[in-house]
């Protein structure tokens, strides 16, 4: 089977989640960095929504995850600290892509011979043409159990909202965001310390990982599940106002 991998520049979860991935599957034969959050001109909306004392502590981590990045070109580290170095790590191509539903992307896509499309947190909508091009359809990795918290940002989600457990999700795509048939999901379990970061680790990275690469098994074999979303629970949410990061601070959560 032929993966491509669709997803965002990162430095603290992504790359956690294709260092395994590439490891259990040697069929990933290409990974594609679509634009996301990580821009320059995203850094005042999330200045105002963390606040200074988080926001310097993530930047000071991203510093510190480049210079490792920097390193594993000279030396092979425990882990990869961006998705390039993780496709680097594993001998995978690496490219970004401007616009995955672009004509001239469909076709490499079907000279590469692509099977499975699988998405970690890419930011753009898959159109009908893509959907319809890998053999075996297309899976995206959502940190939540679908259909509730629908959207970004659901680990702020739910602790914003008080919620004792979370989890996540690999489902089938659709046209729709985060929408489509259930494949895998798992809970977990949310503590009285979680920050937002600690509950991305404990949840869409380690566990999420391990259930991508079990859902991909599942599909080479023909045994993948597809159980229909109850729409009559589904929640949607977008970017966090000020009123929501209120009741956040409110219960004491923390982004770091």
């Amino acid at each position: 089977m032929r993966i491509q991998v669709f997803t965002q520049a990162d430095a603290f979860y992504i790359p956690r989640i294709l260092d395994l991935l590439c490891e259990r599957r040697r069929d990933v034969v290409s990974i594609a960095i679509v634009p996301g959050e990580l821009q320059p001109g995203h850094a005042g909306r999330y200045l105002r929504m963390m606040g200074v004392r988080d926001f310097s502590v993530q930047i000071a981590n991203l510093a510190l995850h480049r210079l490792g990045d920097l390193a594993s070109r000279c030396m092979r580290l425990p882990r990869s600290f961006s998705v390039a170095g993780a496709a680097r790590r594993a001998g995978v191509p690496c490219e970004h892509v401007a616009r995955v539903n672009a004509r001239g992307y469909l076709a490499r896509l079907r000279e590469r011979g692509v099977d499975l499309i699988v998405s970690i947190a890419c930011p753009q909508k898959l159109g009908a043409e893509l959907l319809a091009l890998p053999a075996h359809g297309c899976i995206n990795l959502h940190g939540a159990l679908l259909p509730r918290y629908q959207g970004i940002f659901p680990s702020f989600w739910v602790l914003a909202n008080g919620e004792a457990s979370t989890g996540v999700t690999v489902h089938w795509m659709d046209e729709s965001l985060d929408h489509g048939d259930v494949l895998l999901q798992r809970s977990v379990a949310i503590e009285p310390a979680d920050t937002v970061h600690s509950l991305v680790l404990r949840s869409k990275v380690e566990v999420g990982r391990h259930l991508l690469v079990e859902a991909i098994d599942l599909v080479e074999r023909g045994a993948a599940p597809r159980e229909p979303m109850d729409l009559a629970v589904a929640s949607y949410f977008s970017y966090p106002d000020d009123a929501a990061v209120r009741a956040f601070r409110a219960r004491g959560r923390r982004f770091i």
